[in-house]
């Protein structure tokens, strides 16, 4: 055994500070690593160089800084970042702030186009003494009551002692207000028809004598008759007089509705109750349910 340089071979162990080993002396020359004697002189080791320092990272100035150089001086030029082991490369230049998005503001109203609304008719009652004379005589001769009954009919029953059917209607309407045992003054009758003799001669009820006055609804009259006799509602009965009364196209007998501001309620007519007399119990039925509408308030 015995210390010998090492040779070329070991150059990393040399790299790492290494110059002799302790070798066997019968150890054969190719398995050695030491120096031979015709071997070449072992080339110098390159140590490992230190790496270059790092240039410091530019501090960003604190806001308050900034204020002040603002006030005082001049801006100072923008830090410049050193790459490794080459030239200084300037920073990027911030990017722009992206312009910001407005939605579309919606117009005002104000703004917009007005539109043509149709215009809204409110009816109002019109005073007695603009109707015809023969409504105001006989609005006069009517005494006021909560539920007012009307019918087409009620005309000729009104103005004529020898109407045809007005026996029979008399007795119906007798036994109607018996049934609903309402006090005195809970009903009046209020025509939907009065004869007039500027009216055109064609008329809702056809005519058995050529000598019998014609007759003429005033829907506008008869609504503002109601008002003047303080009605809480109407009883409408049959579809002519519903017809000529305004009443909307389409309502049926025991139906209940609002017309010109008035409760109404819709009932067949007396002929076809007179000619129908087991109508008559879903009639009452109907008319005394209604009825409690207006004896609560």
């Amino acid at each position: 055994m015995a210390f010998a340089p090492v040779n070329p071979l070991a150059a990393p162990w040399q790299a790492r500070g290494l110059d002799w080993l302790l070798m066997p002396e019968d150890l054969p020359p190719e398995l050695s690593l030491c120096v031979m004697p015709d071997a070449v002189p072992a080339a110098p080791v390159r140590r490992p160089q230190p790496a270059a320092p790092r240039a410091p990272r530019p501090v960003r100035p604190l806001p308050s800084q900034l204020q002040q150089e603002g006030q005082g001086s001049a801006p100072a030029a923008p830090a410049q970042a050193v790459r490794q082991g080459g030239a200084p490369v300037a920073s990027p230049a911030p990017a722009a702030p992206a312009p910001e998005q407005r939605r579309p503001s919606r117009p005002q109203p104000a703004e917009q186009a007005p539109e043509t609304a149709a215009p809204v008719r409110s009816w109002r009652p019109l005073p007695p003494h603009v109707w015809p004379a023969v409504w105001q005589e006989r609005l006069s001769r009517t005494r006021q009551g909560r539920v007012v009954w009307t019918y087409w009919n009620l005309g000729p029953d009104l103005c004529e002692a020898q109407a045809p059917g007005k026996a029979q209607r008399s007795a119906f309407f007798r036994r109607l207000m018996q049934d609903l045992a309402y006090p005195a003054g809970t009903s009046t009758f209020w025509p939907a028809c009065l004869p007039d003799p500027d009216a055109m001669p064609a008329s809702p009820a056809p005519a058995e004598r050529e000598d019998r006055p014609r007759y003429q609804p005033n829907a506008d009259v008869f609504w503002s008759g109601v008002q003047a006799l303080h009605a809480r509602a109407v009883v409408v009965m049959g579809s002519v007089a519903a017809r000529a009364l305004g009443l909307p196209a389409g309502v049926r007998p025991l139906q209940q509705l609002r017309h010109r501001g008035t409760l109404v309620w819709v009932l067949w007519d007396v002929e076809f109750l007179l000619d129908e007399p087991q109508r008559y119990a879903a009639m009452l039925a109907f008319v005394r349910r209604a009825l409690q509408q207006i004896s609560r308030r």
